[in-house]
């Protein structure tokens, strides 16, 4: 009986080779599902390592493609603290990056109006630590109990990511650095505050063309030109590249270059200063705080006068020095217009209580 239905089955014109492309159809399922459970398997250790494990697994999943096989790198990052990059098989597929960093406190060139209104008035940062400017989210942690390991106290860290190669994800790029965030805020046991949810934010070279939108930096814009006044040599009008301003923590400051009619230069300058670096300040400028508001009379044939007006004031960050300098070819005008723009200066000021003025002084 088995012989016969072997005999048709073998006779049979399509039956043999439906039956074989069934049992190869079966066979390849079986490969893929086994390989699907293998990568599963493997995409769910790399979620389990990936910085720590401290990514949720709903964000790694949401960014990364869920039919490749992830690759993942981890360990200490830059001063280590952490660095991670997990991305698919493929060269096309999203690549998520994150790191955490120290916030150090870099070395200090000078504290002038020229330094805070310039580039930077710090010695240039390692590239590691400018990185946070350009990604997509990150957040700045305070470690009041400070980061072990380092010879100079640390009590702050910055965690940052971005999404490359893939669709705009800010806001899961965000979950996943404030959950990289706190768990290492815990972890090295800095205390402080939790990091929340929203306190992820854009990078600042990130956050669009606000900023772009007004060509004058912040700390200029309490200057109009009507406040030069009436000007000997004729009208002045702005210097090509000739205004720049810049807010470090500790400072503001702002440059204003002029050329008049006459072809001859002229200049305006403001900057405050408040908490640490109040004695650096006082030490640069101590000749002219020593003497403003004690009279005098400029030094003769010099090629550029200078007057600058000081005052000193309670404001948001504690106590506040104020100075507003103007210069010119001929020290004619010049000290009522270092008056006129300290009262616009002043007036500019937010938060700021107890003015004192200190008075005017010729610059050296």
């Amino acid at each position: 009986m088995s012989d016969s239905v072997w005999t048709r089955f073998r006779r049979h014109r399509w039956l043999p080779q439906a039956t074989a492309v069934a049992v190869l159809a079966a066979v390849f399922a079986g490969y893929l599902l086994v390989r699907a459970e293998r990568r599963a398997d493997h995409n769910e250790a790399v979620l389990a390592r990936a910085c720590g494990g401290a990514l949720p697994a709903e964000i790694l999943r949401g960014l990364l493609p869920d039919d490749s096989r992830w690759r993942l790198r981890t360990g200490p990052g830059p001063r280590a603290l952490m660095a991670c990059s997990v991305t698919g098989e493929d060269e096309d597929d999203p690549r998520l990056e994150i790191a955490a960093v120290p916030v150090l406190n870099p070395s200090l060139e000078g504290v002038t109006v020229d330094d805070v209104a310039g580039e930077s008035p710090y010695d240039d940062a390692p590239e590691w630590a400018d990185a946070y400017e350009q990604a997509e989210a990150q957040v700045t942690v305070a470690c009041p109990k400070g980061l072990r390991g380092y010879a100079r106290p640390v009590t702050a860290f910055r965690v940052h990511g971005s999404l490359l190669d893939g669709a705009d994800a800010a806001a899961e790029v965000g979950t996943a650095v404030v959950a990289l965030a706190e768990d290492l805020r815990e972890r090295n046991g800095c205390g402080g505050k939790p990091v929340r949810y929203d306190d992820a934010k854009p990078g600042p070279r990130d956050r669009g063309a606000s900023e772009d939108e007004d060509a004058t930096p912040e700390p200029c814009r309490w200057f109009r030109p009507a406040d030069l006044g009436r000007v000997p040599g004729g009208a002045p009008r702005p210097a090509q590249n000739g205004m720049h301003g810049g807010s470090p923590e500790w400072a503001r400051g702002c440059t204003l270059s002029f050329t008049r009619a006459d072809g001859r230069g002229m200049s305006v300058s403001s900057a405050s200063w408040w908490g640490v670096a109040l004695p650096e300040v006082r030490t640069e400028y101590g000749a002219e705080l020593a003497g403003a508001g004690r009279g005098g009379a400029p030094a003769k044939d010099r090629r550029s006068y200078e007057v600058a007006a000081w005052a000193e004031s309670v404001c948001a960050d504690g106590r506040t020095l104020h100075r507003v300098s103007t210069s010119g070819p001929e020290p004619t005008g010049l000290t009522e217009r270092a008056d006129a723009l300290l009262d616009r200066y002043l007036a500019s000021a937010k938060d700021c209580r107890g003015t004192k003025r200190l008075g005017k002084v010729w610059a050296r």
